[in-house]
């Protein structure tokens, strides 16, 4: 299972459902709709993606397959940026 680490050069501010981030060595501002939000708040209570796609189930009354596709898009997305490191 691999674990992602937010740098800290990775400011996040979390505004009504999103969150807006900011790569101070790139400069480059990044918008997450709700659903990448909510996987971010995870990301920052060091919750494992299976609690993450757990909670989310839940949060959106979505099922499992798609939470975890999505899960994985976006940390994927993510890490290519440089906003998280395996």
């Amino acid at each position: 299972m691999t674990e992602y680490r937010i740098p800290d050069d990775i400011l996040a501010a979390h505004l009504e459902g999103e969150t807006i981030l900011l790569d101070f060595q790139t400069k480059r501002y990044y918008h997450l709709n709700a659903t990448a939000s909510a996987i971010w708040k995870g990301l920052e209570r060091h919750l494992t993606r299976e609690a993450i796609v757990h909670e989310l189930t839940g949060q959106f009354d979505a099922d499992p397959g798609t939470v975890g596709a999505a899960f994985d898009d976006l940390v994927q997305d993510l890490a290519a940026r440089g906003l998280l490191r395996p």
